[in-house]
């Protein structure tokens, strides 16, 4: 698993789901959480996902740490500083003010939202990383092609992208290497960067070139896109366990959208907060 979102590869409940209903259940998550402004919402549908994603998604909690200490780091840098020292209150609501030293000040009422909005960004990344770490890319667009009629020559295209990559990651690392083999060591100043950044450039497009051309002629040798209708050497299903997932999924966060309404934490949802 390398890179913040990349496949982790494995057999687990969640990696065996149907890419496509899978989306679709997470897609319910994203959007309760989007639709609330308390902290609390975001936090309880945070901590159920990422619990489901040891579980169930069985990817080591050490694969995750990374990713979310990055989004973490910038939503409380932005988020929080921000809304922290420029809140606005709406007409006629007083703050409390926290600390002043001049123009700045901070609130407690920047605080409570810069802190929701974090938590929130991070529901949303656990969501998504909960789909790509169990999620092949082709099997996702393979998906999509046959269940979800997503054009087939757009998702191939989608896929080749997808898969160029990582090539071009290593590619660039021979270069790198090869440059300083040669004596061209790493640049710190900006017109050093600028001269490195146009050597390492075309190698990188002449490779790129190279291997479009490869994959037009393999694909003009299949006659891709002749027919209108196409055949697929494997053939994604979907089971009865995919449909219960999306209707639990479903039904889960109705239940817990309840709950919390029924305690007094669930404040304001689906209205977004006046300035």
């Amino acid at each position: 698993m390398n890179g913040l979102f990349s496949y982790y590869e494995g057999d687990s409940f969640l990696h065996r789901r149907n890419p496509t209903l899978k989306l679709l259940s997470l897609s319910v998550i994203v959007l309760a959480v989007t639709m609330a402004f308390d902290p609390w919402t975001p936090l309880v549908f945070f901590i159920l996902t990422l619990l489901a994603h040891r579980v169930l998604g069985r990817v080591p909690l050490r694969s995750l740490a990374r990713p979310l200490t990055v989004f973490f780091t910038l939503g409380a840098l932005g988020f929080v500083s921000s809304n922290a020292l420029f809140y606005a209150p709406p007409a006629g609501r007083a703050v409390t003010v926290l600390w002043e030293n001049g123009p700045l000040r901070v609130t407690a009422e920047g605080l409570q939202v810069g802190v929701s909005l974090t938590i929130r960004m991070m529901a949303i990344v656990m969501c998504s990383m909960a789909f790509v770490t169990t999620t092949d890319p082709t099997d996702f667009i393979l998906s999509l092609i046959q269940h979800a009629r997503f054009p087939f020559r757009l998702g191939y295209g989608v896929m080749v992208a997808y898969r160029f990559l990582p090539l071009w990651r290593s590619e660039l690392e021979i270069i790198r290497a090869a440059h300083r083999v040669r004596g061209i060591g790493e640049r710190t100043t900006l017109k050093g960067r600028w001269e490195q950044l146009r050597r390492y450039a075309v190698p990188l497009l002449a490779s790129a070139i190279r291997k479009s051309e490869r994959v037009a002629t393999a694909m003009d040798s299949k006659a891709f896109g002749a027919l209108p209708k196409r055949t697929y050497y494997r053939r994604l299903d979907i089971d009865w366990i995919d449909w219960a997932m999306l209707g639990g999924t479903i039904l889960a966060t109705a239940l817990i959208l309840f709950v919390l309404a029924r305690t007094g934490l669930l404040s304001g949802y689906g209205i977004v907060p006046q300035e």
